[in-house]
């Protein structure tokens, strides 16, 4: 079973008032933790990304850029008959 803590979230009145409204009282601390969860795997992602994209240039920077290898890639699914 998952350990459950309770904190104090400081939001906006309104989107508080639209939550409300909208997510039955049983139901919101599960979108919150939801939404919460979501957030971070966009950041990982995004972390994972530009992390990518820095790898990438250093590659470029020490050894140039590489040609591009779809033509050799469709050329050799044509050879396989794909």
């Amino acid at each position: 079973m998952t350990q459950v803590m309770r904190v104090t979230v400081a939001l906006p009145r309104d989107l508080w008032e639209t939550v409300k409204r909208s997510v039955p009282s049983g139901q919101r601390s599960g979108m919150v933790a939801r939404a919460i969860e979501n957030e971070l795997r966009h950041r990982k992602r995004r972390e994972q990304f530009e992390a990518l994209q820095d790898f990438q240039k250093t590659i470029r920077d020490k050894y140039g850029e590489f040609p591009s290898s779809a033509e050799d890639i469709e050329q050799m699914r044509q050879e396989r008959g794909e």
